[in-house]
């Protein structure tokens, strides 16, 4: 999936664009976003220089700028580490504690688990299953 972030400006510059377009001109906030997702936000270099997960941790802070009510993440875990994967689930699970409500579509499910509130098994777009852990369930 493309990160629609800007490859010639930095992680800062780049939330920085994104939150004038929201109507957000707040260094500490676009800051503060990167630092959630593990980053850092004093690195100056260009995000078309960054590792395919420090894209993706990139786009997550994107996503949290403007502190939406309603998280879609598609994907979120793909190329990134394990560790830094465990970190975005638990920043994860504190947005989900602090009210919001997150959508997560990942082949990588057992990273939620505990952290998720609700499992859908989907095949070709209709849910086939709902589930409160990670057990399949048959229904008839």
């Amino acid at each position: 999936h493309p990160s629609l972030l800007y490859d010639e400006m930095s992680g800062l510059e780049n939330l920085r664009y994104f939150a004038q377009l929201y109507g957000l001109e707040d260094d500490a906030r676009c800051a503060n976003s990167i630092a959630a997702v593990g980053l850092d936000p004093e690195l100056g270099r260009p995000v078309g220089q960054y590792s395919q997960g420090m894209r993706q941790r990139m786009s997550l802070a994107r996503a949290l700028l403007n502190d939406p009510k309603i998280l879609l993440l598609d994907e979120p875990f793909s190329n990134v580490d394990i560790r830094s994967a465990r970190e975005m689930v638990k920043l994860l699970a504190g947005i989900r504690d602090g009210g919001k409500t997150i959508f997560v579509v990942t082949h990588q499910a057992s990273l939620l688990d505990g952290a998720a509130n609700e499992f859908i098994w989907m095949d070709q777009g209709q849910i086939i299953n709902r589930t409160p852990d990670l057990t399949f369930r048959e229904t008839a």
